[in-house]
């Protein structure tokens, strides 16, 4: 292992407090910059090919625009439809039997779905239900949290949303009321779901494969942190 590698270990972070103490430890450093907003700066130098920042998606969708790909490992081919919400697919059993404690609750509530209304759910639109989702299984400890794979950190995340016009804001009310439609849970509202679309909006990453063609999204709680403006 590289001595350079950033090692975030669950019991390290439990706030932006606790994140700073951590870069610090890694020579990076979370910092606020005129015109450029929070980002990751580097306070040591840095060798070719080491390993600064690594951290699995809270949440992932894969695009399925182009070609159906399998929930789990996002592969393409030979793939296989959830019998019961008939919106997502599966490479084979393994991947599904990995992902069903965390898409149990997320088919329930989609197999509940008109047709017309299951051909709605756009990959954005599940990444915001998945978001929801594992809020839920987290906190009724269906799920484990971590200090760095928890919603408290989404909520840390900025949204920019004074920085949108109207026409977006009304998609991402549009977009909202889907999300709320889909799950009917009294814990949540539209203003919240917008205000977390307008994060995804300004968050998130496209997920590519070993030639860089995009094949999903991912919402990563730290690496959030870099600017990309």
């Amino acid at each position: 292992m590289s001595p350079n590698l950033l090692v975030l270990e669950p019991s390290s972070l439990s706030s932006m407090e606790e994140l700073r103490k951590v870069l610090q430890e890694r020579g990076l450093a979370v910092s606020n910059l005129p015109g450029k907003g929070r980002c990751l700066l580097a306070n040591k130098d840095f060798s070719p090919g080491d390993a600064i920042l690594r951290q699995e998606p809270y949440v992932c969708v894969p695009n399925n625009s182009a070609e159906p790909r399998c929930d789990g490992c996002f592969a393409s081919g030979n793939l296989k439809k959830c019998s019961a919400c008939q919106v997502v697919w599966y490479c084979g059993s393994s991947c599904q039997t990995l992902e069903w404690k965390s898409h149990r609750l997320e088919c329930s509530v989609l197999a509940k779905l008109e047709n017309d209304k299951r051909k709605c759910v756009t990959p954005s639109v599940r990444l915001m239900v998945k978001l929801y989702v594992k809020r839920k299984l987290q906190s009724d400890k269906i799920i484990p949290a971590t200090s760095i794979d928890n919603y408290n950190l989404v909520e840390e995340l900025v949204s920019h949303i004074k920085d949108l016009d109207e026409k977006q804001l009304v998609l991402y009310a549009q977009m909202a009321n889907l999300v709320n439609l889909i799950l009917q849970w009294s814990d949540i509202n539209i203003k919240e779901i917008a205000e977390n679309f307008c994060k995804f909006a300004c968050n998130a990453h496209t997920i590519c494969d070993s030639e860089l063609r995009p094949v999903g999204t991912g919402l990563y709680l730290i690496v959030s942190i870099i600017n990309h403006r």
